[in-house]
Formats: C-alpha cells, sequence, structure tokens
C-alpha cells in the first residue's frame, strides 16, 4: 500500500464514518469507480480504532460524566447491532456488497436524510429528554440497519433518537457515543483474525500511520461539522450530496453506453 492510498483510505474513512453518507458505501464506490483498492484487514482494524479514538477526544468530558444508568442505555441500543452483526455480518457484506445494489443504499440514505431534515427542523435543540430501555432499544434498532452498506449508522441513530423524541444534541451525542461498543467489538473480533492470521507481521508502519492520522483528524472534523448541522437542522445538504452522487454515478454508467 503507497502512502498515498493510505491517506485517501484514512480520509475516507474518518470524514465518511460520522457524516451521515455512509463510509461502507463510499468505499465500495472508491473500489468501483476509482479502482481504489480494498484495504488489508490489518489497516482496516487500524482505521477503525482511529476513528474510535476520534469519538473518545470529542465526547471525553460527557463519557466521564456518564452514569451507570446511561451505560445500561448504551449497552441495550447496542443489542440488536451486535445480535445481527454475529449472526448476518458476512452475508450482508457478500450479498449486498455490489457496487449496484450500494447505489440503492446511498439513495435510500440520502432520502433518510432529507426526511431527517425536516424532522429536526420541528425537534428541540437541547431540551432534556430521559433515554429509557424502550428508546434506546428502538435506537438499537435503527443502527442494525446500518449494518447494510450504503445505509449510514449515524444517519439512521439519530434518525431514531428524534422519532423518540430525543433533542438534537441528545441525539447527536446519544448516537457516537453508542457507538463506542459496537465499533470497539468490531475492532477486536478483526484484532483476532489479523492476529490468527499472522497478518501483523506484513505490516507497512509508514503508511498505517499516516493512514491513521488522516483517518483521526478527519474523524474530529466531521463530528464537528455534524455537530454544526445537526444543530442547525440542514440535513438536506447530505440528502441531496447522497441522492446527487447517486444520480451523477448511474449517468456515467449510462452514458458511454448511449
Amino acid at each position: 500500500m503507497t502512502v498515498f492510498q493510505a491517506l485517501l483510505l484514512g480520509l475516507i474513512q474518518g470524514l465518511t464514518e460520522f457524516l451521515p453518507i455512509s463510509s461502507s458505501g463510499h468505499l465500495v464506490v472508491a473500489q468501483h469507480f476509482v479502482g481504489l483498492a480494498e484495504a488489508s484487514l490489518p489497516f482496516d482494524v487500524f482505521l477503525h480504532f482511529s476513528t474510535l479514538l476520534a469519538v473518545i477526544m470529542y465526547f471525553r468530558h460527557r463519557i466521564i460524566a456518564l452514569k451507570s444508568k446511561d451505560w445500561m442505555m448504551i449497552a441495550i441500543a447496542s443489542v440488536p447491532a451486535v445480535i445481527l452483526g454475529l449472526l448476518l455480518k458476512d452475508w450482508f457484506e457478500v450479498v449486498f456488497r455490489s457496487y449496484y445494489i450500494v447505489l440503492g443504499t446511498l439513495f435510500i440514505t440520502g432520502v433518510i436524510n432529507l426526511k431527517l431534515g425536516h424532522m429536526l427542523k420541528h425537534s428541540p435543540v437541547e431540551a432534556s429528554s430521559e433515554v429509557t430501555p424502550k428508546k434506546a432499544l428502538v435506537i438499537g434498532l435503527f443502527q442494525s440497519v446500518a449494518l447494510l452498506p450504503g445505509i449510514s449508522r449515524s444517519g439512521s441513530t439519530v434518525f431514531g433518537a428524534i422519532t423518540q423524541k430525543l433533542s438534537r444534541v441528545e441525539a447527536f451525542s446519544f448516537s457516537f457515543i453508542m457507538s463506542i461498543p459496537v465499533i470497539s467489538g468490531g475492532s477486536m473480533l478483526q484484532l483476532v483474525s489479523v492476529y490468527t492470521s499472522g497478518e501483523l507481521a506484513t505490516i507497512e508502519w509508514v503508511p498505517f500511520l499516516l493512514g491513521g492520522a488522516a483517518a483521526f483528524l478527519a474523524g474530529v472534523v466531521s463530528l464537528r461539522v455534524f455537530r454544526y448541522v445537526i444543530e442547525k437542522a440542514r440535513f438536506e445538504w447530505f440528502g441531496w450530496y447522497c441522492v446527487g452522487l447517486v444520480v451523477v454515478l448511474v449517468l456515467f454508467d449510462i452514458v458511454p453506453v448511449l
């Protein structure tokens, strides 16, 4: 892997992991459209670890203030994705990772963002609302839908949080803090695979460190952008971006045929 490829993958991962535009969808598009090679498993683990650090750093004060009840709600919200991830993730990755299917799920993500932009305009910015076990479970179900490549995890969970009457800021915070167990668990499973396969010995540290740094910095920036957008209720920006991207990519396939 070249330094350029590592930086590009790191930037894509950091920006799209947190913005509601689907990191998995964008990586499939990049691999299909510009010939970008898929990241090796060790590098993929390292990128996810880097974005996990970005979440922890950004929400460090909120995380320190969490009480046992808050952790319980996060655990409940994580259950659907953990169960479906263990049972069906490989099937999702194989069956739904087709380029054209991903274009369809990216379009769905765009529609979700457009709908969410309308919903946010009618929700309070910072009003307090308790996260109950039922609300946490509903939000967790929305998170599990994002196992489909092309469906944004952050967009789905914020959508679920708003349907449960959380304020914009609460939806933002809960959506990303609840991602910590899911990202950590997924990274640990991948790390076990890396260790047992012996791929640790093949690591090229310069591209790894540069790609990880790019993912971390891009992740922090995207979290700041996400907070601004959700406070201003401007999710339609992401909605029109996803819809426009799909239209452009479809046209690029159609025009040469004509």
